[in-house]
């Protein structure tokens, strides 16, 4: 009797079902005050922000008229604060704040493998950002950059458990 040597391919996790569930901040990487501190962000809070490798991030998926939406919750010592869900079309801007507190829009795709954000602020419609989140071996690496400048940093998630 001959032994059949057979190997099964294991196809890699979708993006968008990789990180649903948490995800925890291990490293930051780029010009992270200097993209800061052209959205207007004050030094102060630059400081705060700049220490909070180690924060956590939970994502949750729904499908709405066959459109996968996700929401992103920033989970915090003392608050967790969720984000507005946002649709993966393209198409459809969602309306939120940024980090400096400036009204912005934002739309969301699935392009390739990664998911691609732009963002708008409101009251300055040239000043884009662009997000783009892709996975890197085991993390999942986010990646914002300022179209005018060029600036940018990355941001790097490991996955915490299971869904």
């Amino acid at each position: 009797a001959s032994l059949l040597s057979c190997t099964m391919a294991v196809a890699e996790p979708r993006l968008t079902d990789y990180i649903i569930g948490t995800m925890k901040l291990t490293r930051r990487e780029g010009d992270y005050d200097a993209f800061l501190a052209l959205r207007g962000v004050p030094y102060p809070v630059r400081l705060v922000l700049q220490n909070l490798v180690g924060s956590t991030r939970r994502f949750a998926s729904e499908m709405k008229h066959g459109v996968l939406w996700l929401t992103e919750t920033e989970l915090g010592t003392f608050r967790d604060t969720a984000k507005a869900p946002v649709p993966l079309d393209g198409k459809t801007w969602v309306r939120d704040v940024n980090p400096a507190g400036v009204p912005v829009r934002r739309r969301w795709a699935e392009a390739g493998g990664s998911l691609v954000c732009e963002e708008r602020e409101l009251e300055h419609e040239d000043r884009v950002t662009r997000v783009e989140v892709a996975r890197e071996g085991g993390l999942v690496a986010v990646t914002v950059t300022d179209q005018a400048t060029g600036t940018s940093f990355r941001e790097l998630f490991a996955k915490c458990g299971g869904r």
